[in-house]
């Protein structure tokens, strides 16, 4: 349950080299088209959407203060509490830290002391099971033109299953647009923000509900629906989105991945799937269904796509990957989507979910995965790092808890969440460099964490953010 991808033999080989680097360049994302250049700059150093970027690769690149060297003399710089779980990444930008709470408030805080400088309530639903809600979406920070103004705005899914955009200064309302009626519906997804739209998963709430699961595209500026995927038929229900919408900026091209099949079982052929989208339309242009034989109950996708590189046979590949709750990372060709997996790996034996989303630093991919056993112990969770081209092991911890938040990195170092603590291990070898405990009551770290300009935030669900720095 939820509980929450060379030239010809002909070309002379000075020229392959350039081609071979121009072509790695592109994959990467490094060399972006001129409508994205300026946005790229903007996020140079801000964590200002959900797994650092569209592609979701978790890996801030341009981070130098906590580096394997310092991250064992962290410490934290302080702490702010909410009255609400707190699950959701942590946002940086604009000079704020922006994070949601289960108490329905949407923060703006201090960068220095995390005092709030405002608040927003989105409202709160109880599901089905008694559990209250609020805000569990983690916002996207961006630039619209608000009445004739580029103005910062803050898009996030509220408790009350709306879509917001706040006055990323004040907290202000710009728009709201309500994607369901709670409590059967949630917005679990975080929004990504690409060339003027929002992109968000529509899901229902917990697994004792079920809704026609979708994907909305959203005008930035006035939240007008643009266009909608449906992920199961008319009259049906399941095929919930609680992951986030991956882009491929250079392609132009949406993943997502959906949630478990319900009532109409022999034609939703969508469910527990990863599907490709265009972005400009989100019409359908291939994807690929999890095969009965390894095909678990609740067997749904809770992990968002993570787009990476790897050279395969001598070929410089795009590629998107994610693992599912049965324990299996699948990686797949972007181009060729439908065609399946190119390698996939078992990670994790279940029960005890996979949903953790996979992080890529050029080198690696970095994946949370639930229990298994390593060197004769039992796991309750793992971290793996893997080789993208044959997803063979570099190197895999063992964990204390299955972690469901998000894997992120930075140059050498990789965190993670892991219940009671939050860690940071070596990216070459695994070996934690430091780890956090919160003692307090009801603690867990659920979510993923960001590290911008120095400073480690992480949120816990006993209602504490964190800011760790030197």
């Amino acid at each position: 349950s939820r509980g929450p991808v060379p030239g010809g033999t002909s070309t002379p080989r000075r020229h392959q080299v350039h081609v071979k680097m121009l072509l790695t360049l592109l994959l990467s994302g490094m060399l972006l088209a001129p409508a994205n250049i300026q946005a790229a700059r903007a996020q140079a150093r801000d964590w200002s959407t959900f797994l650092w970027d569209d592609g979701h690769t978790g890996f801030n690149s341009t981070e130098t203060v906590i580096t394997p060297a310092s991250a064992p003399n962290l410490k934290v710089h302080w702490s702010i509490q909410a009255a609400g779980h707190v699950s959701a990444q942590p946002i940086v930008a604009n000079g704020m830290l922006y994070w949601g709470s289960y108490d329905g408030l949407e923060h703006a805080s201090s960068l220095v002391n995390g005092t709030d400088i405002w608040t927003a309530n989105l409202g709160q639903a109880t599901d089905c099971r008694g559990r209250v809600n609020g805000v569990l979406s983690t916002p996207t920070v961006a630039s619209a033109l608000i009445g004739g103004v580029m103005t910062p705005v803050v898009i996030v899914g509220g408790g009350d299953a709306k879509l917001y955009a706040l006055n990323a200064d004040t907290g202000k309302p710009i728009w709201s647009v309500a994607l369901g009626t709670p409590p059967a519906t949630f917005l679990y997804s975080p929004p990504t923000v690409f060339n003027g739209s929002v992109y968000i998963g529509v899901s229902a709430a917990e697994d004792c509900l079920h809704i026609p699961g979708a994907v909305v595209q959203l005008d930035t500026a006035t939240g007008a629906t643009q266009h909608t995927f449906n992920v199961v038929p008319t009259g049906c229900l399941g095929g919930s989105i609680w992951s986030s919408p991956t882009i491929d900026v250079a392609t132009g091209m949406v993943y997502v991945s959906t949630g478990e099949k319900s009532k109409c079982k022999s034609t939703e052929t969508l469910v527990d799937s990863l599907i490709e989208l265009r972005a400009a339309d989100l019409s359908l242009v291939s994807t690929w269904q999890i095969p009965a034989a390894q095909t678990i109950m609740d067997g749904d996708f809770g992990s968002s796509p993570t787009l990476f590189n790897a050279i395969i046979g001598g070929v410089a590949r795009a590629m998107v990957g994610l693992v599912n709750k049965n324990g299996i990372f699948y990686a797949f060709d972007r181009t060729n989507l439908g065609a399946g997996p190119l390698w996939q790996v078992r990670l994790a034996t279940p029960p005890g979910p996979s949903v953790s989303s996979s992080a890529w630093d050029g080198q690696s991919l970095y994946v949370a995965a639930g229990p298994t056993i390593l060197n004769g112990v039992s796991c309750k969770g793992n971290l793996s790092a893997l080789n993208p081209a044959t997803g063979a092991t570099q190197w895999r911890d063992c964990l204390g808890f299955d972690a469901l938040g998000g894997v992120i990195a930075v140059p050498g170092l990789v965190e993670l969440a892991d219940g009671g603590t939050f860690f940071l291990a070596a990216a070459a070898t695994g070996a934690t460099l430091f780890k956090f405990r919160d003692t307090h009551s009801h603690s867990m770290f659920l979510g993923p964490g960001s590290v911008s300009n120095g400073v480690l935030y992480q949120g816990n669900m006993d209602g504490l953010m964190y800011a760790f720095g030197l």
